[in-house]
């Protein structure tokens, strides 16, 4: 189970970077491209919500000595 707390909280952080920078790219033309802000912000929330998930369960599990 560490192994999938990592690979969660990696990749979650991994999606929500570049959630912020596709957000970013379609805000930056001069009419604002919808499809890549929707896309990004849904890449962030799904990246910072796996993330946080993979923190709670890397948290929650015991310690191994």
């Amino acid at each position: 189970m560490a192994e999938i707390s990592r690979i969660l909280t990696a990749s979650g952080l991994v999606a929500a970077s570049s959630g912020l920078i596709i957000y970013g790219i379609g805000a930056a033309f001069v009419e604002p491209s919808s499809f890549e802000m929707n896309a990004g912000m849904i890449l962030m929330v799904i990246g910072v919500i796996a993330a946080v998930i993979g923190i709670v369960m890397s948290k929650r599990l015991p310690e191994q000595d």
